[in-house]
């Protein structure tokens, strides 16, 4: 499976998240993000958060008004159904590869698109992935899924 880096996305805390041409992609996450809770958000086995165009698009039909980066995401994807990803599974993002770890929990900061887009994102939250190797990546990048590692 392969697909493109639609958006690469940071803030100094909570959402939204806005894009930002490229960046470094360490253990700890995109440099230059942060998040506020970091009981809940954020850690190694959480560093990147991911979301896509496709799914966006879902909410969007439904009568959501979000945009890339309103969710929380880090990376915005587009061409990769990230609901027939699984844990362990790696992708390569421009020079760095990350791990899919867990489905992304949503967070009640959500309401502040739609009251109930907490409930409506169920099944469709996207994933959070750790960082296997370290690199720079930018808008446009192409995202190659490799399977668990």
């Amino acid at each position: 499976m392969r697909g493109r880096l639609q958006q690469l996305n940071v803030s100094d805390g909570g959402i939204p998240k806005r894009p930002i041409t490229e960046a470094m992609v360490t253990v700890e996450g995109v440099k230059g993000d942060w998040q506020k809770n970091r009981k809940y958000h954020g850690g190694p086995n959480r560093a990147i958060c991911i979301y896509s165009e496709e799914l966006y698009q879902g909410l969007r039909d439904d009568g959501v008004k979000v945009n890339n980066g309103d969710i929380g995401e880090n990376f915005t994807t587009t061409g990769i159904n990230l609901q027939h990803l699984k844990k362990g599974d790696r992708l390569e993002v421009g020079n760095c590869i990350i791990e899919i770890t867990d489905i992304r929990i949503p967070c009640y900061q959500l309401k502040k698109w739609d009251v109930d887009l907490p409930e409506l994102i169920v099944g469709r939250s996207g994933w959070v992935a750790k960082v296997i190797k370290e690199g720079m990546v930018k808008a446009g990048d192409e995202i190659v899924v490799e399977g668990p590692g």
